[in-house]
């Protein structure tokens, strides 16, 4: 098989920034507003805010722009680049996945080890959640076909 690669996804990248910079307006126009707040609540509340949008920019939004990779398949492998996940095969004993919520799935990968359930949410990766499922399922089968899709 060849490879196959998704990108980030742009939409939930957007999302999360206009979320953010959303509520960073709003506290800081709140506080603003009354001019007896005092400058450090103000700092303590607005920095953190900052620094989780500078994170999330750098994390998923820089990203998405770049069109890079967020999930690449091949024969012996999946890299999940969001969190540096590497997945091979032959050490898959099944796949599962949770199709709950508004934000995407989670495939779960159970590991013949059984040391650990490996868990990639597909929220920030382009593409249909289905789709994608079905994609890593015919990689894995194809190579070790006796992995069992739940």
């Amino acid at each position: 098989m060849d490879v196959t690669n998704y990108k980030y996804s742009l939409r939930y990248a957007w999302f999360l920034v206009i979320v953010l910079s959303g509520v960073i307006f709003e506290v800081t126009y709140l506080m603003i507003k009354d001019p007896t707040n005092l400058l450090i609540p103000v700092l303590v509340m607005i920095l953190p805010l900052i620094a989780v949008l500078i994170w999330v920019c750098k994390k998923y939004f820089i990203p998405a722009l770049s069109e890079k990779i967020a999930l690449e398949l091949n024969k012996d492998t999946l890299q999940y680049f969001i969190s540096n996940k590497t997945i091979y095969w032959n050490d898959v004993e099944s796949i599962d996945k949770n199709t709950g919520g508004r934000n995407g799935w989670i495939i779960i990968f159970s590991m013949l080890d059984r040391s650990r359930n490996i868990k990639i949410p597909t929220m920030f990766i382009a593409g249909n959640d289905e789709n994608i499922f079905n994609t890593v399922c015919e990689y894995a089968q194809a190579a070790r076909p006796e992995i069992f899709i739940v």
